[in-house]
């Protein structure tokens, strides 16, 4: 079973009530990957010294993304995503441009499951008051990537609760916290080089945003280049969401490595 690491992917969903919690990419066999059309993550990063590209677009946006391994078991990540205006919901186009870093602090024997942080500055990765951005330096946000093997590796389960504070004059005095969660299932060996994906994500407290669902299809045809469509909508039925989506990842090789004196030693003589 491959497990295709997902960073956190942005989401608008329709709020009734004062905010917009805009849930990104959100950034996920062996190969680490940014969250595609996903919300959820799972705990593996890049391997040491390469690049993940991510393109999507879609009913509400399109948006780019890409993940740095600068350093082992660290990625870094840069994301910027345009959103179509949308009339119904008052709200008009718009840019997002992202920054976060996710570190991979254990993992079980047999590479098929552990644990991972993420920490970012922005919009968790961010979100709206009606109309105006809360700018990326007044909120800090962090999540924590779980993911478990289950059935023989038919099945990954990512677990992915996280936690943001916001201190901008749109969350009011004192600031606003938010509890977010979000569930990602992938099923294989039921459709060939293909995962069935379902997800719930959203955020309880002073931030509050709808539970959102988000179900597709991701075909792994190699270790180079994942492509995927999804449908994700309100849990409660309101109009919002993703809606449809496609997008694709691409691995790049290994194009970094930092040696240590020994090792450039070595392999002088």
């Amino acid at each position: 079973m491959r497990q295709i690491p997902q960073k956190p992917r942005i989401k608008i969903p329709f709020l009734p009530s004062k905010y917009f919690w805009i849930l990104c990419f959100t950034a996920t066999s062996i190969l680490p990957a940014i969250g595609q059309q996903f919300n959820t993550d799972n705990y593996i990063t890049m391997p040491h010294g390469t690049e993940t590209v991510v393109l999507t677009t879609g009913t509400r946006n399109a948006g780019f993304a890409a993940s740095y391994a600068l350093l082992p078991k660290f990625e870094f990540f840069a994301q910027g995503f345009f959103f179509w205006e949308d009339e119904k919901k008052q709200t008009p186009q718009h840019f997002n441009l992202l920054l976060y870093a996710k570190y991979q602090f254990w993992e079980n024997a047999s590479k098929t499951g552990g644990a991972g942080v993420f920490l970012g500055l922005g919009k968790t990765p961010g979100y709206w008051q009606k109309t105006e951005l809360i700018q990326t330096h007044e909120s800090i946000w962090t999540a924590v990537p779980v993911t478990f093997p289950l059935f023989k590796n038919t099945i990954s389960l990512d677990v992915m609760p996280g936690l943001t504070y916001d201190w901008s004059d749109a969350a009011g005095d004192g600031g606003a916290w938010g509890f977010t969660y979000s569930t990602r299932l992938a099923v294989y060996k039921v459709i060939p080089k293909t995962a069935i994906v379902a997800e719930v994500f959203g955020t309880e407290g002073g931030l509050y945003s709808q539970p959102e669902y988000k179900v597709g299809l991701r075909w792994e045809p190699n270790d180079m280049i994942v492509p995927a469509i999804t449908y994700g909508g309100n849990i409660n039925g309101d109009q919002g969401g993703a809606r449809l989506e496609i997008g694709v990842i691409i691995f790049s090789p290994r194009f970094l490595k930092i040696r240590s004196k020994k090792q450039k030693d070595q392999s002088m003589n």
